[in-house]
């Protein structure tokens, strides 16, 4: 499970972690902690999909828990969100948000396991992913959220149906990792495809699912129009990643 915990003071985060690393234990559920000292900070670095759940404080330095919450969730509508407070007066702005549940300080054991009860956190299912380092972070991405990936400003990038998420390494280990797998290819020079997501292919262009044109190098569009109806054929079998 990947955590975030955003609270201004270093004592209270120590005290979660150490809360969570006993849930840890106890559930035989591994956990990934990762610890944020303001909202700006928390949101400037936020990726959909890169936390199981999110511990928010709602009284943060000069800043408002609640509004930081309300800005996360247009980000991620999945999110499970668990508010730290220490008044239960913040329980019904909670629900503005749609938090999971809100925890009174002090924390407790028994109030973190509560909270964690109330999460809708997905069993780990073996869905095809590839593993980045993204902002001093490694990311887990299921293949089917991404729609291709290439290299602009000097940076890899995945783009993937929500957001774009830029990849530390080089551009030639990410293509080589992503074409590992059927569905990708690379479709022109520093352009990696997911042919999954394509609609159709024009003469010297792809139109993908949402719209999105991309180009396609001439002496490649054989390649690609084969790849694409093996994959088709695979689907018809059931077979496929």
């Amino acid at each position: 499970m990947n955590a975030a915990i955003v609270d201004d003071m270093a004592t209270e985060c120590e005290i979660l972690r150490s809360l969570l690393k006993q849930y840890e234990t106890n559930q035989h559920q591994p956990m990934q902690i990762t610890e944020f000292h303001s909202g700006r900070e928390f949101l400037a670095d936020y990726i959909p999909g890169s936390y199981d759940v999110v511990f928010m404080d709602i009284y943060l330095n000069n800043e408002n828990g609640v509004d930081c919450a309300l800005k996360l969730r247009q980000l991620d509508e999945n999110l499970n969100l668990i508010f730290l407070t220490t008044s239960s007066e913040f329980g019904v702005k909670s629900y503005d948000v749609r938090a999971a549940d809100y925890i009174v300080k002090p924390a407790t054991l028994d109030k973190l396991s509560r909270a964690l009860h109330y999460c809708k956190i997905a069993e780990p299912q073996s869905v095809p992913s590839v593993t980045v380092t993204t902002r001093n972070q490694l990311l887990e991405i299921t293949l089917d959220r991404i729609l291709y990936a290439d290299y602009q400003n000097r940076c890899a990038c995945i783009h993937l149906k929500d957001c774009l998420v830029p990849v530390s390494g080089s551009f030639s280990e990410l293509s080589e990792q992503l074409c590992t797998y059927p569905q990708f290819m690379s479709c022109f020079k520093g352009i990696v495809i997911n042919l999954k997501e394509v609609r159709e292919l024009e003469a010297d262009y792809l139109i993908l699912k949402n719209e999105e044109q991309l180009p396609v190098s001439r002496r490649l569009q054989k390649q690609v129009q084969q790849k694409r109806l093996s994959l088709s054929a695979g689907s018809l079998r059931g077979e496929g990643i």
